[in-house]
């Protein structure tokens, strides 16, 4: 089951709100948002918003790890593209640490 928010107005009197469902389908969120606050007027940016399909717990917010995957991978990338200048730098560097580090 997926959780859904969405914004409704329900009428004149109750105003717009914004509320969350437990649907699998977005037209089960919708069955979800009629039967919960009864004949709404509208519903917009009906969104699904955390998805737990599977047992699996990954949400947007557990994106960080991803991030370093992509940055290791461009690091990669550089390293291959323009490997005649990495090679010196990584050599010149390395000799000063061994340099720097024999004192």
């Amino acid at each position: 089951m997926a959780t859904w928010k969405a914004d409704v107005f329900v009428n004149s009197q109750v105003g717009r709100i914004t509320t969350e469902v437990e649907a699998a389908t977005f037209s089960g969120a919708k069955e979800q948002i009629y039967a919960k606050h009864g004949n709404v007027q509208q519903i917009v940016n009906l969104r699904q918003v955390n998805s737990n399909r599977g047992g699996s717990s990954f949400s947007s917010g557990d994106s960080g790890g991803l991030l370093w995957l992509a940055g290791i991978g461009f690091v990669l990338y550089l390293l291959v593209t323009y490997w005649y200048i990495a090679v010196p730098v990584v050599a010149i560097l390395t000799a000063l640490a061994i340099y720097g580090s024999s004192d």
